[in-house]
């Protein structure tokens, strides 16, 4: 007798524990997300789907449109097209600067997301070591950023550019091409002059528009604001330096000549108060065409930070 006692004593509490673990009377359908926290039709949270067993059959069965209908959030199509979104995104930060990308069915977040700078990683400066970086250059990587905009080509298509500068105009110059973009400011090529064995000249001849190059301003012993990255030389084939030396006019790149007469009319050309200029000036760039001694009508720099 005392024994049967004792069982009963120990059932009793194991029941009452399992009869309130039983599932809400008023909704078998109802699961419980924690300890704490239930969701059901008439209790939202956060604007959730309610997580029913029928929805959750739904969405295991790809029957989406059946929640859909049905006035409830999908959840898993946000999650989806944000997942999208990313891969889009890192897809296209793969490709190489200079391909055209079709961006009609792009939203803002990710056109946006596709002007940036970084840190110089091992492939860059593989890439630069040697050519735009000579092994004199006394300008620390840590100094130097990575640039990549979308900008408008001469056929109006988008394409990929990329540059390198010094980190304390990386984000002047990402606003600065994002601003240019928004109007279809047309840029022909934007690849790192190493692109060109850093040569310069071959840049400019190809009217590549580029940023960092460690050397020095043509024709002299003077280094070359270039070689800070804090100078940028925009569209130079249509946007020549030009100066008198030795009674001689001097025009580069040589196949530049016939854009120095700056009276002509050119879409390419740069002038005072366009939108190329007023993107850099407002941003506290002085213009190489408003030079006295010579004239360099590319070039933007911005040395005092």
């Amino acid at each position: 007798m005392g024994r049967r006692i004792l069982i009963l004593l120990w059932i009793l509490p194991l029941c009452f524990f399992m009869g309130s673990c039983k599932k809400n009377d008023t909704n078998d359908n109802l699961i419980t997300i924690n300890s704490d926290m239930y969701i059901d039709e008439n209790d939202k949270y956060n604007g959730v789907m309610e997580m029913t067993e029928d929805n959750m059959k739904n969405i295991d069965n790809g029957n989406n449109d059946e929640v859909i209908a049905a006035g409830k959030t999908n959840v898993l199509k946000d999650i989806e097209d944000t997942l999208n979104t990313e891969d889009t995104i890192n897809n296209i930060k793969k490709l190489s600067a200079g391909t055209v990308i079709n961006v009609t069915e792009f939203g803002s977040e990710i056109i946006d997301s596709l002007f940036y700078f970084q840190e110089l990683d091992r492939s860059i400066i593989d890439r630069i070591y040697g050519k735009s970086y000579k092994e004199n250059c006394d300008v620390p990587y840590s100094d130097l950023r990575y640039v990549r905009v979308l900008h408008t080509d001469f056929e109006g298509q988008t394409r990929i550019g990329e540059l390198i500068v010094n980190k304390a105009i990386a984000q002047d110059i990402v606003d600065i091409f994002k601003e240019l973009y928004s109007i279809s400011y047309p840029i022909e090529k934007m690849l790192l002059v190493d692109e060109y064995d850093a040569n310069d000249l071959k840049s400019m001849a190809d009217n590549n528009t580029s940023a960092f190059n460690f050397r020095f301003v043509e024709g002299t012993t003077r280094r070359s604001n270039h070689s800070d990255g804090l100078a940028i030389d925009i569209n130079p084939l249509y946007n020549p330096y030009v100066r008198t030396k030795d009674n001689k006019l001097e025009i580069l790149p040589e196949n530049g000549a016939e854009y120095a007469d700056r009276d002509k009319d050119n879409i390419y050309y740069i002038k005072k108060d366009d939108p190329c200029y007023k993107a850099f000036i407002n941003r506290g760039f002085t213009w190489g065409g408003e030079w006295k001694n010579s004239k360099d009508y590319q070039h933007f720099e911005k040395i005092n930070n």
